[in-house]
């Protein structure tokens, strides 16, 4: 064997047991271990002693390809993503790995915003909505699933929503895209300043952001999160709590509606559930 082919054998075997070290503690992060197979992988560090990547994987971490395979993606995921120092596990960013690459940092920052852990339901929950598919027999737009049936539409407090008020309450997904789009920007902003991206040299951080937060805040209010507790969502017109739309948003509920109604409201959900 020649020297060269010595020296580089040996720098492989040295890189291969460091990434190794990597994975068996890892089992240290759900990044470095998804990092570390990667290099294996497309360096073809295995090679010594396994004749496919899929065999090292079974006969030295007794995993199947498919979850070596995960691990890689999700962390490719969180190392890509602007605010992937903020994804902890890697559900998680196999789960953001469902948005687009120019929708992470958007969904990421509008859990934070929040103030909700980043996990793997949370992201579901702010993925964009499933596509509209044609319909076969009129050619018509449809969604891919259908609503719920009328009795299991709850609010967020798990009171059941009047019949004539599920539409309103279904539009919910227009409000949240729009606070993904603000989270998006504020996020890629942040990224700008992190980067002291010189294309934003001029751009005020400090009030741009503010903005950006208060933006957020006014738009939330849009978003239906309870039924109003003084009209039932009978009458709206004539309620000045839900402004005459029969729900009422998070920040309402939290700030405006009393400690005794919200009691009444638990009070009654169990009796009006159970009929």
């Amino acid at each position: 064997m020649k020297s060269h082919e010595v020296v580089v054998r040996i720098r492989d075997d040295e890189r291969l047991a460091e990434l190794e070290k990597v994975i068996a503690k890892g089992q240290k992060t759900f990044v470095e271990v998804g990092l570390a197979l990667a290099e294996i992988r497309d360096v073809r560090l295995y090679k010594r002693e396994y004749g496919s990547f899929s065999e090292y994987c079974r006969a030295k971490w007794g995993w199947e390809r498919a979850h070596a395979y995960r691990l890689i993606d999700a962390a490719d995921v969180a190392k890509v993503s602007p605010m992937g120092d903020k994804i902890s596990s890697e559900r998680a960013a196999r789960e953001l790995g469902k948005a687009e690459p120019e929708q992470r940092a958007g969904i990421v920052q509008a859990i934070v915003d929040e103030g909700k852990p980043v996990t793997a339901a949370e992201i579901r929950q702010h993925l964009p909505p499933p596509p509209m598919q044609p319909s076969s027999a009129q050619g018509t737009a449809r969604p891919t699933l259908p609503p719920p049936p009328p009795s299991q539409v709850l609010d967020g407090t798990g009171w059941p929503i009047p019949t004539h008020l599920i539409p309103l309450w279904q539009r919910a997904g227009e409000v949240q895209e729009w606070l993904t789009v603000l989270s998006r920007v504020k996020g890629a902003l942040r990224s700008a300043q992190d980067k002291r991206d010189p294309l934003y040299g001029e751009v005020n951080y400090s009030s741009a952001l503010s903005h950006l937060d208060q933006a957020r805040a006014d738009v939330k209010t849009a978003k239906p999160f309870a039924v109003c507790p003084t009209c039932q969502g009978q009458i709206p017109d004539k309620c000045t709590l839900c402004c005459g739309r029969g729900l009422i948003s998070e920040h309402r509920w939290n700030t405006c509606v009393t400690r005794e109604d919200k009691e009444f409201r638990e009070k009654a959900k169990g009796g009006k559930l159970k009929r």
